[in-house]
């Protein structure tokens, strides 16, 4: 088995598991309250989109995971640069 059907399989697998997982909670008698947060992060830069009581640390997990993106990219741009200038 390649690493591409191991990696489509698990994803399958984990997809089918949270489906069945919010199908049977649908089924239960108890009334659950919480709240969800929306996370987009195109390049460095989250979109962020919160309700409920949750909302609030997902938002700010959401930007810290940023910040840290950011710290990455820089490091790695910096990195490249003098590899690129010791090779000349």
């Amino acid at each position: 088995m390649n690493k591409l059907r191991i990696l489509f399989s698990t994803g399958f697998i984990l997809i089918f598991i949270g489906f069945t997982t919010l199908f049977l909670a649908l089924l239960s008698e108890e009334r659950v309250t919480g709240g969800g947060a929306l996370v987009v992060f195109i390049g460095p830069f989250p979109l962020a989109v919160g309700f409920g009581e949750y909302s609030p640390p997902l938002i700010l997990l959401s930007i810290l995971i940023a910040v840290a993106m950011i710290i990455i990219m820089l490091t790695s741009v910096k990195r490249a640069t003098e590899k690129q200038r010791d090779d000349s």
